[in-house]
């Protein structure tokens, strides 16, 4: 008992106001009543200290200096505040939502990998970009209602097992060659179909038949 007291009294944990000097690497300068001391950020205290700030210490005679809080900070346009964790964290909310607000902006950036995981996820805005250099989606079924869409591309491969397209007009363009190939093809039209061309040429190897009321070749 006595030698647990005599570590209590050696001790004798203090708390102190300082005025933050210097940011090192691990380590800050905080000026205080006492003088300058050097100070560990304590892993409580989430806002990263910045010069200029006024903080809460822990201090001891054992030299132990903790910078607790952050108590005040100059406000400015350009003065963040940065929230800083040391090693991998964890954020849960058992039974309740989760919710992030910003009346400006918000980035949310990874310097390796970026997940997200949910059984249902929503997005809704008025713009909206995306760049990525190579995306792989896989899904079972996908429902897209768009006014326009204007796509651009140098080489595009698409392989379907079944193809329905319900049009009222189509135009294609194609400037130099076009090339089909199917096992069968059949053409339906109500009224007329015309083709046109400079040169034309078909080729059967065994039965050509042309049906019709009237056949007029010139």
């Amino acid at each position: 008992m006595q030698e647990l007291a005599e570590k209590i009294e050696c001790s004798q944990p203090i708390m102190e106001y300082g005025r933050v000097q210097e940011v090192g690497d691990n380590f800050f300068s905080v000026l205080t009543s006492y003088g300058d001391v050097i100070s560990e950020r304590a892993v409580s205290c989430l806002v990263q200290p910045k010069v200029g700030d006024t903080v809460l210490l822990f201090m001891d005679m054992s030299g132990n200096v903790f910078i607790l809080s952050v108590l005040k900070r100059e406000i400015s346009e350009n003065r963040q505040t940065d929230i800083v964790f040391e090693g991998p964290v964890n954020v849960q909310v058992k039974n309740g939502d989760l919710s992030l607000k910003s009346d400006i902006g918000m980035t949310i950036a990874a310097g390796e990998e970026l997940s997200f995981a949910s059984q249902k996820i929503s997005v809704d805005a008025d713009e909206g970009a995306a760049k990525i250099s190579r995306l792989v989606f896989l899904g079972a079924f996908l429902d897209s209602q768009i006014k326009k869409v204007k796509h651009v591309a140098d080489t595009v491969d698409t392989v379907y097992r079944r193809l329905t397209e319900r049009l009222i007009n189509a135009v294609r363009f194609v400037k130099e060659d076009e090339e089909v190939q199917t096992g069968s093809t059949r053409y339906l039209v109500e009224d007329t179909l015309t083709m046109h061309s400079k040169n034309a040429v078909h080729m059967a190897e065994e039965i050509v038949t042309i049906n019709a009321e009237q056949v007029h070749l010139g």
